[in-house]
């Protein structure tokens, strides 16, 4: 389903007073479909948030999410212990274990919902080429309650996120 559908419904319309501005954004997006929708998940309440809006938006969009989990690089330290692909593998089947009882509990969605699970150096990074390697129409995250400290690393990614994605960004509060 494209956009200009749920544009056009009597709610979205009834809240939305038509003026030239509108009338131009209208015109600009009745042409856009969300046939894939990414959603960077990390099992925080901001992914938690990121993903229930992202099926909200499914069910109006006959859109497809994908689940996209990044596992960062271990340290130098992992080679004391096990290997990173090692390391790689054990994180992998629990997060997979978690994306498929998300799938199986959403089955009630016209697509279902898919998922991988990368290795990545820098998160955003992977995100981004991920996006622009399997065309991506719409990437929704969540953003999380971080405490002063953190707050540049969660901006910058935001940033670096709208600045790098070659299709739009959604952030849920």
């Amino acid at each position: 389903m494209h956009i200009e559908s749920v544009l056009r419904s009597d709610a979205f319309w009834n809240n939305h007073s038509l003026n030239s501005e509108a009338s131009y954004r209208y015109e600009m997006i009745q042409d856009f479909s969300f046939e894939k929708i990414l959603v960077p998940y990390n099992a925080t309440t901001g992914a938690e948030r990121g993903l229930k809006a992202s099926i909200e938006f499914a069910k109006k969009t006959d859109g497809e999410i994908i689940l996209i989990t990044c596992v960062e690089d271990q340290s130098v330290l992992s080679f004391f212990k096990k290997s990173k692909n090692e390391k790689f593998e054990e994180q992998k089947k629990i997060i997979e274990k978690e994306l498929k009882r998300i799938e199986s509990e959403n089955k009630e969605l016209a697509r279902p919902i898919r998922h991988v699970v990368l290795k990545s150096s820098f998160v955003p990074e992977t995100i981004i080429d991920y996006a622009e390697k399997k065309q991506i129409d719409l990437v929704i995250i969540g953003q999380t309650k971080i405490r002063h400290a953190e707050k540049k690393y969660h901006q910058s990614m935001a940033n670096y996120l709208l600045q790098g994605l070659t299709c739009p960004l959604l952030v849920v509060k």
